[in-house]
């Protein structure tokens, strides 16, 4: 007799606390739909949760409804993947389209705790004002999605849109920032382990002079990739893999 086919075990992410786990869980609006109409599980279905806690649970489909999903069995997963051993912060500046996305979703895959966007100078991509908390949003859901499918327990945060002048005031203690034209390494960093790191990355055009003067001049280094000059939206999970390399959860 052939064996049963293994049932492929999805990953979502529940925004509840885990205190809010219960022996029963309902889910309904949009990740009703998504486990109804583009995963399409069924009932008996496998099914791995995290909380917003970062809590990671296993759990069974016991009814797939129109309006709503209920989960049992529910028990705390064995083998939860840990964060990141470096938090690391990205200070993104604001790329158009595919390519603000791009970098959210492998910056989520490469273990950032936090992403924050920002305007600089050489900014070619403008977003009106109104739509700045649509703009978090979407990108919020592109770093979840990424977060499911990375097997993360914790979420990769989006924070408001801003300057790069306030997120270098507020980021200068453990910031370093990209410049083709630096002479610094990233290998030039404390040989320990650094425990917070602050990435400040430009936009297509890079940063103006006056903002390399203006992050210099509060204290950080500047750092430069190697030879070649990276596009903005290969920079993120570029410098995240050699972090992870040299101090983190690759070493």
């Amino acid at each position: 007799m052939n064996a049963k086919k293994a049932l492929r075990i999805s990953r979502l992410h529940l925004p509840i606390d885990s205190s809010d786990v219960k022996d029963i869980i309902n889910i309904t609006g949009d990740q009703a739909h998504y486990v109804r109409n583009v995963l399409r599980l069924k009932k008996g279905h496998p099914m791995v949760f995290f909380t917003q806690d970062g809590q990671e649970f296993c759990a069974q489909i016991e009814a797939v409804n129109r309006h709503d999903v209920t989960l049992t069995d529910i028990q705390v997963s064995s083998k939860p993947v840990p964060p990141s051993s470096v938090n690391i912060t990205l200070i993104q500046a604001i790329s158009a389209g595919d390519r603000m996305d791009y970098t959210v979703q492998k910056s989520a895959e490469l273990g950032a705790r936090a992403l924050i966007p920002v305007f600089s100078e050489f900014c070619s991509h403008k977003i009106p004002a109104n739509k700045y908390d649509k703009k978090i949003k979407h990108w919020q859901a592109v770093a979840n999605s990424a977060c499911e499918q990375s097997g993360r327990c914790d979420l990769l945060q989006i924070h408001p849109i801003t300057s790069l002048k306030t997120a270098s005031e507020s980021h200068a203690h453990s910031g370093v920032f990209l410049e083709p034209t630096a002479t610094k390494k990233l290998s030039d960093l404390a040989k320990s382990q650094p425990q917070d790191l602050s990435v400040f990355i430009g936009p297509e055009g890079g940063f103006s002079q006056a903002e390399t003067a203006f992050m210099a001049q509060l204290g950080m280094m500047g750092i430069q990739m190697g030879q070649r000059v990276l596009r903005t939206e290969t920079a993120a999970p570029v410098i995240l893999a050699a972090v992870h390399t040299l101090y983190g959860d690759f070493s």
